[in-house]
């Protein structure tokens, strides 16, 4: 049997868990704070002391690893585990990947999140044997990622699948980016709360408003949820024009690409039927094609995708098959 770290670097925390090469994790997913406030070389011995704890809850040395695959923040190397830019971790052109192999003495594979939820969704996930397949997530941000034939995409540059940064209104505010009306300013879970926290600001009543005592602070997509089934119009009002921003960015990516099927992940993607339906409506409102709803479909890896999608990368590499 074949043994395979996995590693999932974020900007609040950080996940490690060992896998088998059956693809089954055989320990509990162990997480720590990420300590990003620290700086750069708090954050990664941080990550070296939770692989150590992890293999230790597996019974194993490290000599007994055959490979580490990482997701990592920010624009990076895949080639060559470089951190290009990762403001969160204080890393800029970190050499995360020649670090680890440092450490750990085995190869090391690199990639950012997004096109590890691709790679998971396509192989292992609600998307396996389907050819062109998307993945996008709708939480803090909108991480995105393109697989075709099981593999990821990457592009000329190796940035392909920023979806988050596709614009649907260029009037709209400016991103971080440099570009303006990006699909993540609307459609994000930040930008929904930050439109509550506006409406709460503002004196509008609502359910879901009262189950959080009016503190600002505590707004989520499940305080609407929760007070639409209860036929709160306000909550109703807040997922359907959630559902419009994700339909429209939807439609623009099935005109682009008219892949076999999108994944969806995070949170609000599994919200009530006022959210579904006025996003299916959206979709096919804008597509120049029929979409059927089964091309959409929400992922089952939750939050563990990112870990699947390493694993298949790592076991991928190792094989001769990347």
């Amino acid at each position: 049997m074949r043994y395979f770290l996995i590693i999932d670097i974020g900007g609040t925390k950080t996940t490690a868990v060992v896998f088998n090469d059956q693809g089954e994790p055989v320990t509990d997913f162990k997480v720590k704070s990420s300590r990003t406030y620290e700086g750069e070389d708090a954050v990664f011995q941080n990550t070296i002391e939770l692989a150590y704890d992890v293999l230790e809850a597996a019974g194993k040395k490290k000599e007994e690893i055959e490979g580490i695959g990482v997701a990592a923040p920010g624009p990076l190397d895949y080639k060559t585990g470089l951190i290009l830019d990762a403001p969160l971790m204080g890393w800029k052109n970190f050499p995360l990947g020649e670090r680890l192999r440092q450490e750990f003495g085995v190869p090391v594979y690199v990639e950012n999140d997004g096109n590890l939820g691709a790679l998971a969704e396509a192989n292992v996930g609600v998307a396996k044997g389907e050819n062109v397949v998307l993945y996008q997530t709708i939480s803090t941000g909108c991480g995105g990622g393109i697989a075709i034939g099981g593999e990821i995409f990457h592009g000329h540059s190796g940035f392909a699948g920023e979806f988050g940064h596709v614009s649907i209104n260029f009037a709209g505010p400016k991103c971080g980016c440099g570009g303006s009306g990006c699909f993540e300013l609307y459609a994000s879970g930040t930008a929904m709360n930050n439109r509550m926290k506006r409406d709460m600001k503002c004196g509008i009543r609502s359910l879901a408003f009262e189950s959080i005592g009016y503190d600002p602070e505590k707004v989520n997509g499940k305080i609407l949820s929760d007070a639409a089934e209860k036929g709160d119009p306000y909550a109703i009002n807040m997922l359907q024009q959630e559902g419009y921003y994700i339909g429209v960015g939807l439609s623009n990516l099935f005109n682009l690409f008219d892949p076999d099927v999108i994944v969806l992940a995070g949170g609000m993607v599994k919200a009530d039927k006022y959210f579904w339906y006025t996003m299916m409506n959206e979709i096919h409102r804008h597509t120049c094609f029929q979409v059927e709803e089964n091309r959409i479909r929400i992922s089952e890896l939750n939050d563990k995708v990112v870990a699947y999608g390493a694993y298949v990368m790592v076991k991928k590499a190792l094989d001769g098959k990347l």
